[in-house]
């Protein structure tokens, strides 16, 4: 229940941000700090690194694999509640592909209907653990650490390579953007718009 717990309260935060925002009359919405090329670049290099690493090709060093590690660590409630929090910092960026129609959704309707969204979306990333939590039989039936681990910690480098390649895409696309913004917008209104 804590980790659920830092799950929402983390979901919360970034909703209340982004709200925040949007009332402030800016344009935000989940990954809207793709826009910035400092943000792109910074992104690349270090999915890069962590590519390199799950590839085999060096191991991080324990401080920097620790940095937000440690208050997870913490024993009992308190422990429990920022694993949530570290789950939803790490898992939520990936999660935009899979979830971009329901987010750009939620931040175009009222604050009630946004935050009922983001709170679906944060029981849905705690809903396997507190499935575990309620049937602890289940958690016998989850695979076992092993070779096969080791593995999968390198076929997860490709996702993080395809990941590079496309954020360096983003790069040239808004860095390329500043320079072609006449020719763009005589196309658009050639076909139109």
């Amino acid at each position: 229940m804590a980790y659920t717990a830092g799950i929402l309260c983390s979901f919360w935060i970034i909703v209340s941000a982004l709200l925040t925002l949007r009332t402030m009359g800016k344009q935000a919405g989940w990954g809207f700090q793709l826009q910035s090329p400092g943000f792109v670049v910074a992104m690349a290099c270090l999915l890069f690194f962590m590519a390199l690493s799950l590839a085999g090709m060096f191991d991080l060093g324990l401080t920097l694999t620790s940095a937000g590690d440690n208050l997870a660590r913490k024993g009992g409630y308190a422990g429990s509640f920022f694993t949530g929090v570290l789950a939803t910092v790490v898992a939520t960026p990936c999660t935009a592909p899979l979830t971009g129609a329901a987010i750009g959704f939620a931040l175009s309707q009222s604050v009630l209907v946004t935050f009922t969204v983001f709170t679906s979306l944060a029981l849905g990333l705690a809903l396997p653990y507190l499935a575990l939590t309620f049937v602890p039989g289940w958690a016998k039936r989850l695979p076992r650490p092993g070779r096969w681990m080791e593995t999968l910690k390198q076929l997860t480098s490709v996702p993080l390579f395809l990941t590079v390649v496309w954020l360096v895409w983003v790069y040239g696309r808004l860095s390329g953007a500043e320079q072609e913004t006449a020719p763009i917008m005589s196309l658009d209104c050639w076909l139109g718009c």
